[in-house]
């Protein structure tokens, strides 16, 4: 099957379990590699079959099962999360959609636990692709929300359930039946198919708050990740809906008409579990809603989650744990903030820290009714706490700080290293006297390199970058400008990158400002060119390098450099004008230069440091963490 068939390095990556920067490094450095086919722009692919053989011979072939074989048929639809669904209906039910024979072919050779294994490999593969889009609840999500929810027995209903995620997880769990109901048909069907054989399950297509499907279900359980944003939820037609027990939602609060459409599904001894933006809390349209809830004994758990836990949107996340209250009334009201499990890239979450704090006090609470309290972390109010005028229901407003800890073994290391780089400061600074007046013939940075004096490049179009990676580290023209050190890692797969080598000057081709450049000289050999920079490689024997980095950095603007309308200034450096002066001359120029280099890099530390250290002792000292000396 795999004649004629073409992949890209990122498919190559997949196959040997390794990041896309190694695959570039074997197409460097072994000659033998096989030789791309011609791909659009700079995205080479290759031979599918003459990649397995090059791969198997090196025993580096991992990733060429069937879910690898099925999903490069699949991947090229525009409608790929409908063939996903073709395929697992067609796991279920052979005779009710058609399939490629390659594929059928495949599919035919699995048992039944590597058939679900496939579904949810080629689902997750889609999701990854389309992870801008708030498509689908991140399994770990999911799977916290249904234990939220627990302990999960009879029907668990999600009202919204896209592709199925939260319903797995419940079947998972132990529910006996699930139902959900969906507006994206695509979606719908995607959700049956993956639901077919674990547990009774009724999917519906349609709009769930305008036609609702399940009017007369009363779940043990609610568990719901309604979509963001969506306005056109029908909140004309609706202005009477019996479901509307704690208030009319305004039409710019369409997650609170999903809360009470909950609500209206759940059983008296049940739970609602919905995942909703952070500003459902604080929202003064929602005010009323949110009172009512607290009144009435509606609301039991307010759980913050960090910003970023989603691919598809950078704003935090809080779920709401409700209940129907009956004749309850008002009771006490559980808050959590996981705010402190920031992640560090959108996405990439400590769902197990998270999940221990979350359920850990959850389930506190549920068989005690209070719980320890942690400051800034959890604690239980009382429901006339939070009925204020604003009726601000966000955690982290009600929970108490956390005192402020200051290691004072550290303040004393800042302190010294402060002090030693003030010391060091004083000593950079070059001295100088009076130059003799006189002209000085120039040369520009274009008539060098036609001279033979250094070589200009430039990196064309955009790199592929990722945080992580073993790829060689991007500089680009803002780390330059700002001195600071590259953090991105090349991960892409061009043969046009230009690597920097110690010696190197490159010039950022935008100055904001005045519009005078900044330059650096470049001492790692781990870098490669971004792009908005230009590449000056001197010939040592004729050229000074930090004179250059010097006399461009110090000069006027060169000739021909304009401003945009935004006020930033495009550098031509190919103008700039450079003194032509004795090699000796420009190397005593270049050790002042590069002193002014070091000095001003010296500041910008203890600045850095400075500045830190003085918040520090400020908030420790009011605090009351810290007094003075004597």
């Amino acid at each position: 099957m795999s004649d004629g068939t073409l992949v890209t390095a990122a498919e190559i990556a997949r196959m040997a379990s390794v990041g896309r920067a190694a695959v570039s490094n074997w197409r460097r450095r072994h000659t033998d590699f096989p030789a791309p086919v011609a791909g659009p722009g700079g995205t080479p692919v290759f031979r599918l079959d003459e990649v397995e053989r090059w791969l198997r011979e090196r025993g580096k072939l991992t990733g060429s099962g069937p879910s690898d074989t099925v999903w490069r048929a699949l991947e090229g639809d525009a409608n790929v999360l409908e063939r996903i669904a073709d395929v697992a209906t067609y796991l279920h039910e052979p005779g009710t959609t058609t399939l490629p024979e390659g594929v059928r072919r495949v599919l035919g050779d699995l048992d039944a636990r590597s058939r679900d294994e496939l579904v949810e490999s080629l689902c997750g593969r889609a999701f990854e692709r389309q992870q801008r889009q708030h498509l689908v609840s991140p399994p770990e999500l999911a799977r916290l929300m249904v234990e939220l929810a627990g302990p999960v027995t009879g029907t668990v209903f999600d009202p919204a359930c896209g592709p199925g995620n939260i319903l797995r997880a419940a079947a998972e769990a132990g529910a006996e039946r699930l139902a959900g109901q969906e507006l994206d048909p695509v979606l719908a069907r995607l959700a049956r198919a993956r639901l077919q054989g674990s547990r009774p399950a009724t999917i519906v297509d349609g709009d769930a708050l305008r036609a609702d499907a399940f009017s007369e279900l009363r779940a043990d359980a609610v568990v719901c990740d309604p979509p963001f944003g969506y306005r056109d939820w029908g909140h004309e037609e609706l202005g009477i809906d019996p479901r509307w027990e704690y208030g009319v939602p305004v039409k710019g609060e369409p997650e609170l008409a999903w809360v009470q459409h909950c609500l209206a599904h759940v059983t008296p001894e049940g739970t609602v579990v919905v995942a909703l933006p952070a500003g459902v809390a604080f929202r003064r349209s929602g005010r009323a809603i949110r009172q009512a809830l607290l009144r009435r004994g509606g609301l039991r758990a307010m759980i913050a989650l960090p910003a970023g836990v989603l691919m598809s949107t950078g704003i935090a996340v809080h779920l709401w744990v409700l209940r129907d209250p009956g004749t309850r009334g008002a009771e006490p009201v559980l808050l959590v903030d996981t705010g402190h499990h920031q992640p560090p890239r959108r996405g990439q979450v400590d769902w197990n820290a998270i999940h221990r704090d979350v359920l850990g006090s959850w389930q506190e609470f549920r068989k005690t009714g209070t719980v320890e309290e942690v400051p800034g972390q959890r604690k239980v109010v009382e429901p006339i706490e939070l009925l204020d005028e604003d009726v601000d229901l966000t955690p982290a407003r009600h929970l108490p700080q956390q005192p402020t800890a200051l290691d004072l073994d550290v303040v004393d290391q800042a302190r010294e290293r402060l002090v030693r780089s003030l010391n060091k400061l004083g000593d950079l600074l070059p001295t100088v006297r009076e130059a003799r007046q006189g002209g000085r013939t120039s040369t520009t940075i274009s008539d060098l390199a036609r001279a033979g004096a250094l070589v200009l490049r430039q990196q064309l179009g955009p790199l592929d970058t990722a945080e992580t990676g073993d790829g060689p580290r991007v500089l680009t023209g803002r780390d330059v400008a700002t001195g600071r050190e590259p953090t991105e890692r090349y991960a892409g797969d061009r043969d046009d990158v230009v690597p920097l080598r110690p010696g190197d000057l490159v010039v950022p081709l935008l100055a904001a400002g005045g519009g005078k450049p900044a330059t650096r000289v470049i001492e790692a050999d781990d870098l490669v060119l971004g792009p908005n920079l230009c590449l000056i490689r001197v010939d040592p024997t004729k050229l000074d390098v930090h004179f250059l980095a010097g006399q461009i950095r110090g000069g006027s603007t060169p000739r021909g450099s304009s401003t945009t309308a935004s006020g930033v200034h495009r550098i031509d450096v190919r103008r700039a004008e450079i003194p032509v002066l004795d090699l000796g001359v420009q190397r005593r120029l270049g050790a002042a230069f590069r002193r002014l280099v070091e000095f001003t890099a010296g500041l910008r530390d203890a600045s850095d440091v400075g500045e830190r250290l003085a918040r520090q002792l400020t908030d420790g000292l009011a605090d009351g963490a810290v007094v003075p000396g004597e």
